[in-house]
């Protein structure tokens, strides 16, 4: 793959929380999302952005091509086949830039041992150059991110190309401090073959969970849906009920829409419709065993399921009056505080995200093009042909959505998975678990 040099002016940046994803397995887990074998998953956590905190600025982008040879060195969390590809597309810019730019990779570990390595070198003021980050772990050093909006808008091909929902989280702190890397959405795995045994049409509303659960629970004597993700269920019921969830001052659904919201999710669990993981740790095992019909899971870990003697199949979230779906994964932030390692550093930006790049990364990982470009080749075409996960997630792509970023985002989301859980076990009532989830999440400010 050749180098490109970009050159293109970047017209403004919707605002549109929006579109595309793919699916497949990774190796790394992460601090924010619940236990699952699936770390790609991850919702980020939230952090209340500071859009006036100074950030580190960045050298004029109009001298992108006066670049002397040098080492950037980039922190990732990326393990197994997944530092495997991101190594071979490393390689493959550090052999034909034209600069002498060489990229090293530092695996860090796991995402938890890289935050933590981060914070530390942070406070050391020893940041690596790049490193990938999702945004709640910023807060604390944000103003050690290197501002790339005149990058973006002087030396990169096409910023629209890149799915608004992903542009518009990159640019959480009020400036453009990140570009969206390794991404996945949650999605809908269900048993296709007991679907076709029992008559059920794919879900596409609550009502629709609801009447499919009943007819489950009659023939089967078994559970209809789980939630890898607690938190992240709760999030995406109340968009998908046209609610909000929280921001910086606190909880925001305790009115009706919280209610009719909470109602929904009360009367699956105590209905015997939805489950909890229990002793089998993640659900794609439960659904192996065939043990229920379906779950809500990151689309990263399809590999997991083993459909031995029936049919998987994957669908977009089912909604009630909007579709919403929840998008994770970290981006690449850049640290770098001399000039030329952060002209240097973004030439390896534009390379892995240029189409061809991103597509192959998309393809050979499971994670989802960045580009809407990439979902347009032929070579992703043919992917989704043959990845019925992936085309559930292109479906869904228009419904994405993030979390925000403020102080008490990681506190939530370890506080509301145990909440939800207790209340599963109380057998509670929908307005006990308004009450109670609402006052778990503003006891975290």
């Amino acid at each position: 793959m050749k180098l490109k040099k970009f050159g293109a002016s970047v017209l403004a940046m919707t605002m549109a929380a929006s579109m595309m994803v793919g699916c497949g397995e990774t190796a790394a887990d992460t601090t924010e999302a619940p236990a699952t074998e699936t770390p790609a998953t991850e919702t980020p956590a939230t952090e209340a952005p500071a859009a006036e905190t100074p950030a580190t600025e960045e050298a004029p982008a109009a001298e992108a091509k006066n670049i002397e040879a040098t080492e950037i060195t980039f922190w990732h969390a990326m393990n197994g086949n997944l530092e495997s590809v991101l190594t071979e597309i490393t390689d493959e810019f550090n052999a034909s830039n034209e600069y002498g730019i060489k990229v090293t990779l530092v695996n860090q570990g796991a995402y938890g041992d890289l935050q933590t390595k981060l914070q530390a070198s942070a406070a050391a003021d020893a940041l690596p150059d790049l490193a990938q980050a999702y945004n709640n772990w910023l807060t604390p050093y944000i103003d050690k991110a290197v501002k790339l909006d005149d990058f973006v808008a002087t030396d990169f091909d096409n910023w629209e190309d890149i799915i608004p929902a992903y542009r518009d989280e990159c640019s959480e702190f009020g400036f453009i401090h990140a570009v969206p890397y390794n991404k996945s959405t949650y999605v809908l795995f269900y048993n296709k073959t007991m679907f076709e045994e029992l008559g059920i049409e794919v879900p596409q509303t609550w009502a629709d969970v609801e009447a499919a659960a009943k007819t489950v629970m009659d023939a089967k004597n078994i559970a209809f849906i789980g939630y890898d993700d607690l938190a992240g269920v709760v999030e995406a019921s109340l968009h998908q009920d046209g609610a909000d969830y929280v921001d910086a001052t606190g909880a925001l659904f305790n009115d009706e829409k919280g209610l009719e919201t909470c109602t929904y999710l009360s009367n699956l669990y105590n209905n015997g419709y939805a489950r909890l993981v229990g002793e089998d740790g993640y659900f794609s095992n439960v659904i192996s065993n065939q043990n229920i019909a379906s779950y809500v899971g990151s689309s990263a870990g399809v590999s997991y399921i083993k459909a031995e003697g029936w049919d998987l199949g994957v669908a977009p979230l089912p909604g009630n009056v909007k579709k919403a779906a929840n998008m994770a994964g970290t981006n690449i932030v850049m640290f770098a505080q001399d000039s030329n390692k952060q002209l240097a550093a973004w030439e390896y930006l534009k390379y892995i995200l240029s189409t061809e790049a991103m597509t192959k990364w998309a393809v050979n990982t499971g994670y989802l093009p960045v580009r809407q470009s990439s979902y347009e080749t032929a070579e992703y075409k043919a992917y989704m042909d043959e990845n019925v996960c992936a085309a559930a997630c292109y479906e869904q792509a228009k419904d994405f959505f993030f979390s925000p970023t403020f102080d008490a985002s990681n506190d939530i989301r370890s506080t509301v998975p145990s909440t939800v859980e207790q209340l599963v076990y109380d057998k509670a009532d929908a307005q006990t678990w308004l009450d109670t989830i609402v006052k778990a999440i503003n006891d975290q400010y």
